[in-house]
């Protein structure tokens, strides 16, 4: 098992400064004439698509994290074995 770096992660806030607000302050913005892809979605479908996009995110973040450790892992293998094809590429970039 290898060490996971938290680092990197952003934190999640939760919903639920969102569910207390009164939905006199979220309506509103909904009936001002706005057009766009969300403008017709009502709260409940709005709030169910952050949730999905904070999930899909969070996946995306750990598979960051985990390409980010294969990297490391990979470049601490080459320099243990055979540190001189990084020397031979540093020249080639001169």
């Amino acid at each position: 098992s290898q060490p996971f770096c938290h680092c990197r992660l952003q934190p999640v806030k939760p919903l639920n400064p969102l569910e207390q607000q009164s939905d006199s302050v979220a309506l509103p913005q909904v009936g001002t004439g706005r057009s766009g892809p969300y403008s017709q979605l009502t709260r409940e479908e709005l709030i169910a698509l952050l949730l999905k996009q904070e999930s899909q995110l969070s996946e995306r973040d750990k598979k960051i994290s985990e390409l980010e450790q294969y990297i490391d892992n990979l470049l601490v293998r080459v320099i243990e074995e055979s540190p001189s094809i990084l020397m031979s590429m540093s020249s080639l970039k001169k």
